[in-house]
């Protein structure tokens, strides 16, 4: 069944199965946090948007959590979903200086990251917000990848190879700039992202094919300006 089957605008197969499997997966244990604790997160990011008058509150928001998060953590989410230009290295470090682990932060940057945009895509095509899984039960992996390191990015990172090893050649093939290998500290985040990439903005080994279009009614270059134009609107660095 289509996650976007009520839209009156037609959705790609692969772009709705990519958003579809996103959902599934908010549910489910990550990396450090439990499913009722991601949903949790998920949950305040959507409220974030709603309380910005950026996203209207949906009829069934689906699943709720009673977990109660730190302080730290719902500044981060309030911060990521309404505000990422804020996110500076000293927001980082204080953020850290409270306990917060560096792959713990990096996770819950990358779920606020995920369900804004999937709740962004939603109202623009004019449906109601999705509803969210149910949590699912299980513990968290909490495994650490031993081959990242500190780059030139506020996380570690994983390093392209030769140096991040046979983890970095699996992960990336023979190269990811930083803005790809972003969560690669948690890895489970970066997959996810890399999946949305695909479907979102174009297969990731074809970047350089520049009479590639992968969006149907657009060609590259159209693409790349409405990509940088909403970068520059959301303040983005890059």
């Amino acid at each position: 069944m289509s996650l976007y089957e009520d839209s009156e605008l037609p959705v790609r197969a692969d772009l709705d199965a990519a958003h579809q499997a996103q959902f599934d997966r908010f549910g489910q244990p990550g990396t450090w946090g439990n499913g009722a604790q991601r949903i949790a997160v998920i949950a305040a990011a959507r409220q974030a948007g709603i309380d910005a008058g950026v996203l209207e509150a949906p009829e069934d928001g689906g699943a709720t959590s009673d977990v109660e998060l730190p302080k730290v953590v719902r500044d981060i989410i309030a911060t990521v979903a309404v505000s990422p230009k804020d996110v500076d290295l000293d927001f980082y470090n204080a953020a850290l200086a409270t306990g917060l682990s560096d792959a713990e932060y990096t996770e819950i940057v990358g779920l606020v990251s995920f369900i804004t945009d999937l709740d962004v895509f939603a109202r623009s095509i004019g449906v109601p917000l999705r509803p969210l899984p149910e949590p699912r039960p299980g513990e968290p992996t909490r495994v650490r990848p031993p081959e990242a390191v500190q780059e030139q990015a506020f996380v570690p990172t994983i390093p392209n190879p030769p140096e991040g090893g046979e983890v970095a050649k699996a992960m990336y093939g023979p190269f990811k700039p930083y803005i790809m290998r972003a969560m690669s500290l948690v890895p489970e985040e970066f997959n996810d992202h890399i999946a949305l990439e695909r479907a979102q903005y174009l297969p990731l080994e074809r970047i350089m094919e520049f009479d590639f279009n992968h969006h149907d009614g657009l060609t590259r270059p159209q693409a790349e300006v409405v990509a940088g134009r909403v970068s520059a609107l959301n303040d983005c660095f890059y």
